[in-house]
């Protein structure tokens, strides 16, 4: 059985500050399952449990809202159901007088939001690199928005690399705030299933850019270089059908368990610690937080070779090429081998996870949030 830790922690709010005189507003496009949703519920949470008044606006309401009963039931939710004018309205009125952070899943802040948001007091976190998804029109429209809002955060250096190259925000502007996750409850006691062979799990939507085809492909040429491997697949998404479809030409339907999109915690997390090692083959992150569940669980990687994910995993992980599914059969067949660095790393993992505390990350926040009211610009 892994140790399980609990990090309960509490962050400290002084008396005199005027954030205990104003709301803070979490601007989300919807609150589908997904990592920067959870970041969202991580910091509603624990600002509400600070006695902090906290908001939460969801433009798109009709889209799955799963995460949003993980909200501490104080915390303020608003669904945006007009449209037209009274859309305009709303989200002013709903902004008046609060900090507005506002968190998209693409990092482009679309017009009528930018209207809406006139003389207010905003900040804007960009959880990815999002260059696979924009253009030169977007970037530009970002990068005049980006000089009217007060504060610009981005969750890892590779976001911020974003910003700077790719958006053209200035440096000095953008200040790197890591995600964070709470460690495991006390009451997750995983052990592992007993399988034999190597298990790996993959935490993510099933999206293009997560990559699933080369962790099937590489998983089939480790099953035929004599690796005794099975993967795990928690998530679900537009690619189901022609995973599915590979996973069957590459003879490993039978190594695959499909577990769908679970997203509570409890669940989750279980799962995930009864494996051997986690893996991904994204070739976009910003933080990615299943790797920081992984970290927390004491779970040892194997990890595209991103910045975003070197920069999360350290030395927690073994790395290989994006698209190379020979480097990651390659790469399981050698952890699969070698217990006693598996066990090593595991040991990295948890020591690593230590750095990413929901604390230290709501406290640096509330840094920012400060700055803002004292109107203090960087």
């Amino acid at each position: 059985m892994r140790e399980i830790r609990e990090d309960s922690t509490p962050i400290i709010v002084r008396s005199d500050s005027p954030l205990r005189s104003v709301t803070i507003t979490f601007l989300i496009r919807y609150f589908t399952v997904g990592g920067l949703e959870r970041v969202v519920s991580t910091l509603a949470n624990e600002y509400t449990q600070a006695g902090l008044l906290v908001r939460i606006v969801v433009l798109e309401p009709g889209k799955r809202n799963a995460l949003l009963t993980e909200l501490d039931p104080r915390v303020d939710v608003q669904m945006v159901h007009e449209r037209g004018p009274g859309r305009v309205r709303r989200l002013r009125e709903l902004t008046r007088d609060t900090i507005v952070h506002i968190n998209f899943g693409d990092g482009r802040i679309h017009p009528w939001v930018r209207t809406c948001l006139f003389n207010r007091n905003v900040v804007v976190t960009y959880h990815s690199d999002y260059a696979h998804k924009r253009h030169k029109m977007t970037n530009r429209a970002d990068r005049i928005f980006a000089g009217r809002v007060q504060e610009i955060v981005a969750v890892s250096r590779a976001a911020e690399r974003f910003c700077v190259e790719d958006v053209g925000i200035p440096s000095h502007r953008v200040e790197v705030i890591e995600n964070a996750v709470p460690h495991p409850p006390a009451s997750v006691t995983p052990e592992r299933g007993g399988a034999t062979g190597l298990t790996a799990v993959a935490v993510a939507n099933l999206y293009p850019h997560k990559n699933h085809e080369t962790l099937i492909r590489g998983l089939g040429r480790a099953v035929r270089a004599g690796t005794d491997a099975r993967l795990v697949v928690l998530g679900d998404g537009p690619c189901l059908a022609a995973l599915y479809k590979l996973a069957r030409e590459e003879g490993v339907l039978e190594r695959l368990e499909w577990c769908g999109a679970i997203w509570k915690r409890e669940i989750m997390l279980p799962l995930v610690a009864q494996a051997d090692v986690f893996v991904s083959a994204s070739r976009y992150e910003g933080m990615p937080l299943s790797v920081l569940e992984a970290l927390g669980l004491g779970l040892p990687c194997v990890l595209s070779d991103i910045t975003a994910h070197r920069e999360t995993a350290g030395d927690a992980s073994v790395y290989f090429p994006a698209d190379d599914p020979e480097a990651l059969a390659d790469a399981l067949g050698r952890v699969a081998a070698d217990a006693e660095t598996l066990t090593a790393m595991s040991a990295v993992s948890r020591e690593r996870s230590r750095l990413f505390a929901p604390a230290r990350q709501a406290g640096r926040y509330l840094k920012v949030y400060e700055r803002v009211l004292e109107g203090v610009r960087r």
